[in-house]
């Protein structure tokens, strides 16, 4: 079963940071696919919960040093 849980982050400011978040999300377990865009800090995550709590999302988000608003 994949889910989708769409997050706004804050605090990216160019192409690196976008990836850098990117990289780090898809190196979890469970996740199949990570889509950040830039521009509105959009995230979208594509993972299996039976593998991955969609908490542990915000988690990474901040120890990439960026800020989750929703």
């Amino acid at each position: 079963m994949v889910a989708i849980e769409n997050l706004i982050v804050e605090g990216m400011s160019c192409g690196g940071c976008s990836g850098k978040l990117k990289r780090a999300l898809e190196a979890l377990d469970g996740v199949s696919e990570a889509d950040v865009v830039l521009e509105g800090g959009k995230v979208s995550v594509q993972y299996d919960p039976a593998v991955v709590q969609a908490s542990k999302f915000a988690e990474v988000v901040e120890e990439t040093g960026f800020e989750l608003v929703s």
